[in-house]
Parts: C-alpha cells; structure tokens; sequence
C-alpha cells in the first residue's frame, strides 16, 4: 500500500526514506520519512498489531520545522467525536476523518492545490 500511495502521489512526493517495513504474518510495522516539493516533511509511524489493533501517528510540518498537522490515535481527547482519532492543527486539536496513508496524501495534495503549490 505505502509504494502504491507513492506512485499514486508521486506529483508531490521529492524523496523518502523508509526507516523500517516489518511484516509478522498480519502484523505490519512502518517508520518513514517523505519530503514533498514543497519542501514540507511527513513522517509516518503506523503499526497493525497480531491482535487487530493499531496505533499511527502523521507528523506533517513546514520546511522550517513548524507543525503543520499531526494525526494520531493516541487514546486522549476523549470529547472528540471521532475519539480516538484526532488531528493536532498549530491552535487546536481538531476531529480527523484521514486514518490512513492514502487519506492523509489526499489531505495533504489538497492543501498544496489550495495553496497554490503544485499545478492543476
């Protein structure tokens, strides 16, 4: 799935860095890094364990370090509606519908389209 979402993206994909891809039967573990032509960075931390449950973090920031959006399923935020997922935006802490790899690239195209950062 992560080489497909790159070539899927590869308009606004520079580079990346894949730290660990682990399989364990159905259990997946995935640490990267992908720099888009924006110069912004996402760093992905998305891990399926044997028992079904998952836990990933999407750290996106701007070339100068500052947070752009984190989504994450850290149980907190309890009053979200979409606990436990949950988006971390520079002054708040916000529900979030992107879970998953493919989601969070579609977010992050359309935020550049949006911005006027790679062409229609």
């Amino acid at each position: 799935m992560f080489y497909k979402v790159i070539e899927d993206y590869s308009d606004i994909v520079a580079d990346y860095s894949v730290f660990k891809y682990r399989r364990y039967g159905s259990a997946v573990s995935l640490n990267a890094r992908l720099e888009f032509i924006d110069g912004s960075v996402l760093y992905i931390k998305d891990y399926l364990f044997l028992n079904g449950k998952r836990k990933y973090s999407y750290h996106w920031q701007d070339s100068d370090g500052n947070l752009m959006v984190r989504w994450d399923n850290s149980p907190h935020y309890k009053d979200i509606y979409t606990f436990p997922h949950h988006k971390h935006l520079p002054d708040k802490i916000s529900e979030s519908k992107e879970r998953n790899i493919g989601e969070i690239f579609k977010y992050i195209r359309n935020s550049m389209l949006e911005n006027r950062k790679i062409d229609d």
